[in-house]
């Protein structure tokens, strides 16, 4: 393996880690500040609702497709591995929350939703892909029309 990838590797892991961990930390945090913390039962600002069950296996599923091409983004784009790392870290920390007490603890309130740290790095790292995405395009398409 070469050494940029094991790098890549262990910073992703260690920042999808920390995301973890902060989540879940923030939100034990916020349940003892004020013990009626809403909970999420649903999914994607509520667009997709579904059993605990469901909505976890479902998270692990969709995690486990994104990984797969955020290698490759992060591989044949050079793109920084932090930012798919804030997105797998997110959803593993609502997952958490799911598979714990079959809702998400959302505390973070906003003037379009209540959110929690999950949410943001999520958001983050999403938006984070797409700009970098966007910003590479013209470069692959000259790599693409030079290589025809």
């Amino acid at each position: 393996m070469r050494p940029d990838v094991a790098a890549g590797g262990l910073t992703s892991f260690l920042v999808a880690a920390g995301v973890l961990l902060i989540d879940q930390a923030s939100k034990d945090v916020a349940v003892r500040g004020e013990p009626l913390v809403p909970r999420n039962p649903d999914y994607a600002f509520g667009l997709v609702g579904g059993s605990a069950t469901a909505l976890v296996l479902g998270s692990f599923v969709v995690l486990g497709l994104f990984v797969v091409m955020a290698y490759q983004l992060v591989i044949r784009l050079q793109i920084s591995p932090i930012l798919p790392a804030l997105v797998a870290g997110g959803t593993l920390g609502n997952a958490f929350d799911r598979m714990q007490l079959g809702a998400v603890r959302d505390f973070v309130y906003t003037p379009w939703a209540i959110i929690n740290v999950a949410d943001i790095a999520v958001a983050v790292g999403v938006l984070g892909l797409a700009l970098t995405f966007t910003a590479r395009l013209p470069r692959l398409r000259e790599h693409y029309a030079s290589v025809r």
